[in-house]
């Protein structure tokens, strides 16, 4: 039997989208509600000639996942695109700028605010391969706190056992339908879960898209 552990539920339906210049951002985790090692989460989708402009106060560690379209960001001379990602220290003070690449449409990408890894020396950019489905991979292979992504199909399972009993998890639906930990998320959802030390999940859409961390 599957014990109902404690969570927070972060419905897509209820969020507030703010607009920038030429961005529309909304938060997803919110500062207040961070966790041990993960302080925010954010979607960003960026219009055609748009930027996003960000600047951290202490030093953090930023994984950037474009979800849609192709960016470019401060001081890192290649470009971003859906299937990759992108795992970087901040310095305290200084602007990063995240740009549109797309010259005829927008992109959409998440950023996920961590609490500083001392092991991230340099930009480091991870290739995503989803052509085996039905399993979970690493997103950044960098960050030290394990962080999966998966492609599945409906009705497929899957299971993870937490690798630190003492932290929570993060899961969010990229696209389609998940029952995740026996809670309804789709498109969009997010979740936090604590007091559990092992995660179940089972995909109710054929090409569902989900991922999930320890923090």
């Amino acid at each position: 039997m599957l014990v109902q552990a404690p969570s927070k539920i972060l419905k897509n339906d209820f969020r507030i989208w703010q607009e920038n210049e030429k961005s529309t951002v909304t938060e997803i985790l919110k500062s207040e509600e961070r966790t041990q090692t993960l302080y925010s989460v954010k979607e960003v989708v960026s219009d055609i000639e748009g930027e996003l402009r960000l600047q951290f106060d202490e030093e953090r560690t930023l994984l950037i996942l474009p979800l849609y379209g192709e960016i470019i960001i401060t001081d890192f001379y290649e470009t971003i695109s859906a299937g990759m990602s992108l795992t970087l220290n901040t310095e305290a003070g200084k602007d990063i700028v995240i740009k549109n690449m797309v010259y005829h449409d927008q992109t959409d990408f998440l950023i996920f605010e961590f609490k500083k890894e001392e092991n991230i020396q340099n930009y480091a950019k991870n290739e995503l391969d989803f052509t085996l489905k039905n399993n979970a991979f690493k997103i950044s292979k960098t960050l030290e706190q394990p962080n999966f992504i998966g492609l599945y199909n409906g009705r497929a399972e899957g299971y993870y056992a937490l690798k630190d009993s003492n932290k929570s998890i993060f899961g969010m639906v990229i696209n389609g339908a998940f029952e995740f930990q026996n809670r309804l998320m789709e498109n969009r959802d997010a979740l936090l879960l604590w007091e559990i030390e092992e995660l179940e999940f089972e995909a109710l859409s054929e090409n569902a898209l989900i991922l999930f961390m320890e923090v």
